[in-house]
């Protein structure tokens, strides 16, 4: 199982849906302004698509990928 950061993220990267783009260091947080689904690749490498996402959700997981393909979602800020 790969180690990942604890510490608090100061940086906000804003995220364009891809399903080419891996985040390296891998995101910790994700949040959500307009709401829809969201596909993402986890630290696991498991594709996981949350339905219905509502605006203001923030995901709490290891993300390495958030695909275009499956999301709806946008305006979406991310934590590595």
């Amino acid at each position: 199982m790969p180690s990942y950061s604890q510490s608090v993220s100061y940086t906000a990267v804003p995220i364009t849906k891809s399903d080419s783009t891996t985040y390296s260091p891998p995101l910790r947080w994700l949040d959500v302004t307009t709401g829809g689904d969201v596909t993402f690749i986890d630290g696991n490498g498991a594709s996981v698509t949350l339905s219905s996402v509502p605006s203001g959700y923030a995901i709490k997981c290891i993300i390495k990928k958030v695909m275009s393909t499956g999301t709806t979602a946008s305006g979406m800020i991310g934590y590595p």
